[in-house]
């Protein structure tokens, strides 16, 4: 079985789109697929049949994932049959809670992978919608596969958040040895601009060797199929959109066939084995007096602020924000002080800072802090102010 998760934290890209016409296609192409709906939205859920409904469903994902033992349901009873060789756990607005819930096991991130590792041998491929963030669901979809299709649409604004997804599968290969393959999917495309072209290049500029040679083009039966509640192949299965839909899908089993799961794997291994080259050493430069006596004004400004969150359960955890560049790192990591409780001493210059707790490969905001923000993907950040 081979798992593909389909991610991208920004919308409009054509995400649910791929996911629902890849699964489709392999489905048509004979192989026996599965496709999740990880986003609390539902909308893959919906775009394979107005009938499929949260109403109506009696089960989703949500109840495969959670502990509540009311609602605890196998994968196996919430599977709809939606083709030959298509079948949907769908999802539900539950969902959205899941995190909340699971915040104390050891488990949570593993939960998905754990769950398909006991239906491996059913299906040929699991083709997983993940929801428009870089939260708890994402880093169960991406522990779980093998490859990441990330969607890219040729705007101004296309690459937005691709690093922070390959920042997060970076940080799963640290955790436990687990690389997926990253293909880049241009969609969208209309051939006609000249805009779109020239942000082609900067786009395969990008993602280089890691760029699918199938582009999606810009196609109103995949916006009409959509709105029908069907693939677009059974809408107009001689259009764009079904023929690069197709063509995407045969790419994806020959890149299964050619490296397989052990070769995914050893890829990673390879790497690991390989010494890192030292990184180049920069010119050192004597500062001018007035930087140097800035530095000292910073340095005797700097206040020392002390973060601590309550996680008996965590095995890691870290302050990431804006004074760090919200990179994860050893730099980054809490103590451990006991009784339950992590903290970590941060000296920062006056001024205004947003920044997470990153526990056991989860986002949180902080409760303890005064304020709270909302991010446009639907996440929180805590506000810490210095004064």
């Amino acid at each position: 079985m081979r798992v593909v998760a389909v991610a991208n934290q920004k919308g409009g890209c054509g995400k649910t789109t791929t996911s629902i016409n890849l699964a489709a296609s392999l489905a048509h192409r004979g192989c026996s697929t599965l496709l999740i709906d990880l986003d609390p939205q539902a909308h893959a859920s919906f775009g394979l049949g107005r009938d499929i409904s949260s109403a109506k469903i009696e089960g989703s994902i949500y109840n495969v994932i959670t502990d509540i033992p009311e609602r605890r349901k196998s994968i196996e009873e919430v599977i709809i049959k939606v083709r030959d060789n298509l079948r949907l756990v769908p999802s539900h607005i539950l969902l959205s809670t899941a995190e909340q819930e699971l915040f104390d096991k050891i488990d949570a991130v593993s939960r998905l992978y754990l769950t398909l590792n006991t239906i491996a041998a059913q299906y040929d491929y699991v083709v997983i919608d993940c929801p428009p963030s870089l939260g708890f669901l994402t880093f169960n979809a991406l522990r779980a596969s093998h490859m990441v299709i990330i969607p890219v649409e040729v705007s101004f604004f296309s690459l937005v958040g691709v690093n922070k997804i390959i920042n997060m599968l970076e940080l799963i290969q640290l955790k436990i040895h687990h690389l997926p393959k990253i293909k880049g999917l241009v969609t969208i495309y209309d051939k006609r601009s000249n805009f779109t072209r020239r942000m082609l290049e900067d786009i395969k500029g990008y993602f280089k060797n890691n760029l699918s040679s199938v582009i999606i083009r810009i196609n109103i039966a995949l916006k009409e199929a959509a709105d029908e509640g069907i693939p677009v192949l059974e809408h107009k299965s001689n259009s764009n959109g079904a023929v690069d839909y197709l063509a995407l899908a045969d790419e994806v089993i020959a890149e299964s066939d050619r490296i397989g799961l052990e070769g995914l794997y050893g890829e990673i291994r390879k790497k690991e084995e390989q010494p890192s080259p030292a990184p180049p050493q920069p010119e050192l430069e004597s500062p001018e007096p007035e930087q140097v006596e800035d530095q000292i004004a910073s340095a005797a400004l700097a206040i020392a602020k002390i973060l601590k969150l309550y996680a008996p359960n965590a095995a890691n955890v870290h302050i990431v924000g804006d004074f760090n560049g919200w990179q994860v790192n050893d730099e980054t990591r809490a103590m451990n002080v006991g009784g339950g409780w992590w903290e970590k001493k941060i000296d920062l210059s006056p001024g205004e800072y947003r920044y997470k707790f990153f526990v056991d490969g989860i986002w949180h905001h902080d409760p303890r802090g005064d304020e709270i923000e909302d991010e446009p993907s639907g996440e929180r950040s805590s506000i810490l102010k210095i004064s």
